[in-house]
């Protein structure tokens, strides 16, 4: 039998139906995504939610793997993981040596106390992820995402951060050194206690002894493309699918 509401009494259950709606959005964040991102048609391998030991993804071809919220421990060396979905996986602690990770999801990832040596992050999204006391050695960063992201007391020596967004990231006690920050985004970003040792500055001047990138993080937009160019940095570059990254043969490194 159909039931018909007095057209008061509806307006009332719409209310209350779009009421939900809007607390359920507050609550997860509006347009906030619950899962990370996969290649299309989730092409790659499936080792989501679980306990995977860095032996395991050696010399491996996995290229968007699935290792949302999966927990990685040990060493992990030499891997391509290319556009993999890491949302939320948990490598605290970890060691990555030589791993292709260029464009991958690893939004709210927990990198804490984690070491990166010749890692390839380029165009990867590391929003909200936790790199606290971390030590990254040769690694780039070049076009990634990281706002918001906890950097907190993190060693980062020859790392490329060139047009990288750190956009309201805690880089609180963390020590820069050898890097090149061209045209990244720092709006926002505390850098109030954070240390820079020849560092290549977002708007291309270089820090030194008592010149320190915090005291002119948003001048880039006013130069030009000239004033930007500066010695190349030597990083490591991945070359070919699944191929060892290799440092970059650059003529005048830092000095």
């Amino acid at each position: 039998m159909n039931t018909r509401w007095p057209r008061a009494f509806s307006r009332v259950m719409v209310t209350a139906a779009l009421s939900c709606a809007l607390s359920s959005a507050l609550l997860t964040g509006c347009g906030e995504d619950r899962h990370g991102r996969s290649c299309p048609g989730h092409a790659g391998r499936d080792l989501s939610g679980r306990a995977v030991a860095g032996a395991d993804l050696w010399q491996k071809k996995l290229r968007c793997v699935n290792l949302e919220g999966s927990t990685l421990t040990g060493l992990v060396s030499e891997a391509n993981l290319r556009r993999g979905n890491l949302y939320r996986a948990r490598l605290a602690g970890a060691s990555l040596e030589n791993v292709d990770l260029r464009d991958a999801d690893l939004r709210r990832a927990d990198l804490t106390s984690a070491t990166l040596s010749q890692v390839d992050l380029r165009g990867a999204d590391l929003s909200g992820a936790v790199l606290g006391k971390g030590l990254l050695t040769d690694v780039s960063l070049d076009g990634a995402r990281l706002t918001s992201a906890d950097l907190r007391a993190a060693d980062l020596t020859h790392v490329g951060l060139a047009s990288a967004d750190l956009s309201g990231a805690d880089l609180g006690g963390a020590t820069l050194s050898d890097s090149d920050l061209r045209g990244a985004r720092l709006r926002e970003a505390d850098v109030s206690t954070t240390s820079w040792e020849n560092v290549v500055c977002p708007d291309g001047s270089r820090s030194g002894a008592r010149v320190s990138c915090a005291d002119h993080p948003a001048r880039a937009a006013a130069r030009t493309p000239d004033q930007l160019r500066v010695s190349p940095v030597a990083l490591p570059d991945s070359s070919g699918e699944g191929s060892r990254a290799s440092r970059c043969a650059c003529s005048r490194p830092f000095r």
